[in-house]
C-alpha cells in the first residue's frame, strides 16, 4: 500500500482514539432507539412477546432450542441470547434494543479488526474508515432497531470473530485458530443460516494472500466448512417448509423473473448502501412486469454481471477491488431470491446489506484513503468529502431510527413510500385496533381490501372491528370471506364462531369452535367461548367441561375460572362456584363480577354476612356496578331490611334505568305502601321483558 500519509497522522496518535470516537460517533446516531418500543405485528410478537421459548433458561429449555424450527429457521443461539435477555429484562423493549446496540458496535470494532488484519497491520485508515461507514450506515437501522433481527447481529458477530481467527491462523499457522475459526463459523449458522456464505469468503482470503486455492492444504482446510455450509443450507430448507408449512412469498414467479428481481436488487442494495434514499421496512414486488420495468431489469442484470466481471478482471491488478467486490456479491447472492423459497412477498430487505456492505465500505475508504495520499489540495476534498458525507449519513441514520419506534410509525413510514403495500394497511389497522382506534383500524382494512390484494388478514382483521362495533352481521360477512381464503385457519375459526354466538346462531358457533379446536387442540379461549354457548343452550355441565379444559390450557386464564363459577352457581354447586371465584380473584383481585356473583352463592347457602362482605367488596372496587347494587338491594329484601333494600334498588335503577328487576323488587317493597308507585315498576317490568311482574300486577294493579 505504500507509506502512509493520510491526514491523520498515526505517527503521533494511536488508532485508538479514532476507533473510540467512531464508536461513540455510532452510538449516537442509534441512542434513540433505546426509547423505541417492539413492532408487535411485524415479528417482534413471535419472537420476543409470545415466545414460550425465551421465557425460561434451563438446561432443559436450552435443549429445546436445539432440537426445534422455529418460525422457518434453525437458529438455537438467537433464541438462547433472546431468552437471556428476558431472563434480565422480562418484556422490557429497553433490554432488546440495548443488546441489539451493544452488538452493533462490537461489530463496527470486528469490521475495524477485521480489515486491520486483511491488510496485514500494515494500514489503518481504510479499517478505520470502513468500519466509520459500517457503524453508521442509515440501511444498517433495521437490523440494530428491529429486535428481532437479534439473528442478525448475533450471526454477523460470529461472521466476524470466525474470519479473524482464520486471519490469525494464516498469520501464525497455529492449529487451534483454525480449530476455532471452524467453531465459530458453526457458531454463526447457529445464529443464522445466511452465514453459510462465509465459506466463499474463506476462498477470497486465501486468493487475497496468494495462498494456492488447489494445493492440497488449502483445499482440505476447506472441507469442514463446506460440510456445515451444506449440511445447514439442506436444514434451512426443512426448517422453512416444515415450520411454515405454507408459502409466504404468495406470489410465484418464473426464473426469469427472479433473474430480473435479483438484478434490480443487486443494484439497488449497492445504491441504497452508498446513499440512502426511499429505505422501507418493506420493498413489495412491482405489480407488474412490463415494458420500461423489464427494460429497467435487464440493464441491471447487465450491470450486475458486469460488476462482478470487473471484480474478477481486478483480480491482479486490485486485490483490494476484487475483494470488496466478490465480497459484495458473495454474500448477497443468496439474498436475492433467485430461488423459489417461502420467504415473503418481499423483493428486498434493507437487513440484507448488513454484512454484504462491507465490500462496498471497503472499496470507498480505499479510495479515500488514495486520495488522501494525494498532493495537499486533492487531500482536502477527499477529507470535506468524508467529512460531509459522514455528517448526511449520521443524520439520515439517526432520523432512521425513530421511524422503527413503533408500528403505526413504521407501516405509515412504508405506505409513504409505497402507498399500495397492502400489508402496510393490514398491520397498522391490527395495531390501531388493538389501541382501541377502531374507526382509524377500520379505514386501514377498507383500504388494505380496496387493494384486492385478497389477504384474508385483511377480511379477518375487519371482521374483529366490526366486532368491536357491535356490528356482528358484518363481521360474519367477514369472516366467512376471509375463510373462503383461508380455510383452516384457527384464529379466523375462532373469530367466526365469536361472532356467529353474538348473533344468536349458537349451534353454528358450537359448530365452527369444534372445527377450530379439530384443528388447534391447545386454544383455551375457544374452549371458553364453546362453553359459553354450551352454557346459553342450557347445557351447563358441557359447559363446565369446557371451561375446565381452557383453564387446564391456561391456568391463568381468568374468564375461564369465573365462567366455570357462573354455570356452577346455576347447577346449585355453590360451595364450587365460590371457589371459582376466589381462582378468578387471585388471578386479578379486583374483579368485582366475581365478588358480586361469589356473594350470591354465600346468600343461597345461607351465609349472609358473608354475603354482604362480598356485596360490598364488589361496589367498594367499582361503585357503578349496578348488579352489585341489586345483588345486595335483593338479599336486603328477603333479610327483613327493607329501608336498606330500597336505598340499594333504587341506586341499581339510577346506574341503570333498564334493569328490570330493579323495578320488579322495589314493587314488592312498594306494594304495601305506594300501590301506584308499585304499579307503575311493574308495568316497567313488564316492558323490558321480566315475566314474574305478570302475576304480581294481575294479583295487585286493577
Amino acid at each position: 500500500m505504500g507509506k502512509n500519509k493520510s491526514f491523520i497522522n498515526f505517527s503521533k496518535f494511536s488508532w485508538l482514539p479514532w476507533l473510540a470516537f467512531i464508536l461513540l460517533i455510532t452510538f449516537l446516531v442509534y441512542w434513540p432507539v433505546l426509547q423505541n418500543d417492539f413492532l408487535k405485528t411485524w415479528d417482534d410478537d413471535r419472537y420476543i412477546l409470545e415466545n414460550p421459548h425465551i421465557q425460561k433458561l434451563n438446561p432443559t429449555t436450552i435443549g429445546k432450542m436445539f432440537t426445534i424450527y422455529y418460525d422457518g429457521h434453525y437458529h438455537p443461539l438467537t433464541l438462547f441470547s433472546l431468552a437471556i435477555d428476558y431472563q434480565i429484562g422480562s418484556l422490557s423493549p429497553q433490554t432488546y434494543h440495548t443488546s441489539n446496540l451493544i452488538l452493533h458496535l462490537i461489530n463496527t470494532l470486528l469490521v475495524f479488526w477485521f480489515i486491520f488484519l486483511l491488510f496485514k497491520k500494515k494500514n489503518t485508515v481504510i479499517p478505520l474508515v470502513s468500519a466509520l461507514l459500517f457503524g453508521i450506515c442509515t440501511m444498517h437501522v433495521e437490523t440494530v432497531a428491529w429486535a428481532s433481527e437479534r439473528k442478525n447481529l448475533l450471526y454477523a458477530f460470529f461472521f466476524f470473530v470466525s474470519i479473524i481467527a482464520y486471519l490469525y491462523y494464516i498469520e501464525k499457522n497455529k492449529k487451534w485458530l483454525y480449530v476455532l475459526s471452524i467453531l465459530l463459523f458453526l457458531f454463526s449458522i447457529l445464529s443464522k443460516v445466511m452465514a453459510i456464505s462465509l465459506f466463499v469468503t474463506f476462498v477470497l482470503v486465501d486468493f487475497y494472500y496468494d495462498r494456492k486455492l488447489l494445493s492440497r492444504k488449502v483445499i482440505v482446510e476447506k472441507i469442514p466448512f463446506f460440510i456445515l455450509a451444506v449440511l445447514f443450507g439442506i436444514v434451512a430448507i426443512f426448517a422453512q417448509t416444515s415450520s411454515w408449512g405454507e408459502d409466504l412469498s404468495q406470489t410465484h414467479y418464473s426464473f426469469f423473473e427472479r433473474i430480473l428481481f435479483a438484478g434490480f436488487a443487486f443494484i439497488m442494495y449497492l445504491v441504497k448502501l452508498i446513499i440512502p434514499f426511499k429505505l422501507s421496512g418493506f420493498y413489495p414486488y412491482p405489480e407488474m412486469m412490463q415494458g420500461l420495468i423489464i427494460f429497467r431489469n435487464v440493464l441491471f442484470v447487465l450491470l450486475s454481471l458486469f460488476i462482478v466481471f470487473v471484480g474478477f478482471y481486478l483480480r491482479k491488478k486490485s486485490k483490494v477491488l476484487f475483494f470488496g467486490i466478490l465480497f459484495f456479491a458473495s454474500n448477497i447472492f443468496l439474498l436475492l431470491k433467485l430461488f423459489e423459497v417461502p420467504a415473503g412477498d418481499y423483493i428486498m430487505a434493507d437487513r440484507y446489506g448488513y454484512i454484504p456492505s462491507i465490500g462496498l465500505f471497503l472499496i470507498m475508504a480505499y479510495g479515500l484513503e488514495n486520495l488522501f495520499r494525494k498532493n495537499t489540495s486533492i487531500k482536502r476534498i477527499g477529507q470535506g468529502l468524508l467529512i460531509l458525507y459522514t455528517i448526511f449519513i449520521a443524520l439520515q441514520t439517526f432520523n432512521r431510527v425513530s421511524v422503527w419506534k413503533d408500528d403505526v410509525s413504521f407501516y405509515s413510514d412504508i405506505i409513504s413510500k409505497y402507498p399500495k403495500a397492502e400489508v402496510a394497511y393490514t398491520n397498522r389497522g391490527a395495531i390501531r385496533k388493538e389501541s382501541r382506534e377502531l374507526q382509524s383500524a377500520l379505514a386501514d382494512f377498507n383500504k388494505a381490501i380496496q387493494l384486492g390484494k385478497k389477504d384474508f388478514k385483511a377480511y379477518s382483521n375487519r371482521g374483529a372491528v366490526y366486532t368491536d362495533l357491535g356490528e356482528y352481521q358484518m363481521a360474519l360477512n367477514d369472516y366467512q370471506k376471509a375463510i373462503s381464503l383461508k380455510p383452516n385457519h384457527p384464529q379466523v375459526l375462532a373469530d367466526y364462531g365469536y361472532a356467529q354466538l353474538n348473533t344468536g346462531d349458537i349451534k353454528g358457533a358450537i359448530s365452527t369452535f369444534d372445527k377450530t379446536i379439530r384443528i388447534k387442540n391447545y386454544n383455551p379461549e375457544v374452549y371458553n367461548n364453546r362453553g359459553t354457548a354450551k352454557f346459553k343452550m342450557g347445557d351447563l355441565r358441557g359447559a363446565i367441561r369446557d371451561y375446565e379444559a381452557a383453564s387446564t390450557q391456561n391456568p391463568d386464564y381468568l374468564n375461564a375460572h369465573y365462567n366455570r363459577g357462573l354455570a356452577r352457581i346455576n347447577l346449585g354447586e355453590y360451595q364450587k362456584s365460590i371457589s371459582d371465584f376466589l381462582l378468578t380473584l387471585k388471578i386479578e383481585p379486583g374483579y368485582a363480577e366475581a365478588y358480586s356473583n361469589m356473594g350470591v352463592a354465600w346468600s343461597q347457602l345461607g351465609d349472609m354476612q358473608k354475603a354482604f362482605e362480598s356485596y360490598d367488596k364488589a361496589i367498594q372496587i367499582r361503585p357503578g356496578y349496578f348488579e352489585a347494587w341489586l345483588n345486595r338491594g335483593v338479599d336486603k329484601y328477603y333479610s327483613g331490611d327493607y329501608e336498606g333494600a330500597l336505598v340499594d334498588i333504587n341506586k341499581s335503577i339510577q346506574l341503570n334505568p333498564n334493569l328490570a328487576p330493579a323495578y320488579y323488587f322495589r314493587a314488592l317493597i312498594k306494594i304495601n305502601s305506594d300501590r301506584n308507585m308499585a304499579c307503575n315498576d311493574l308495568d316497567k317490568a313488564i316492558s323490558l321483558g321480566f315475566q314474574a311482574a305478570i302475576q304480581l300486577k294481575e294479583n295487585n294493579c286493577k
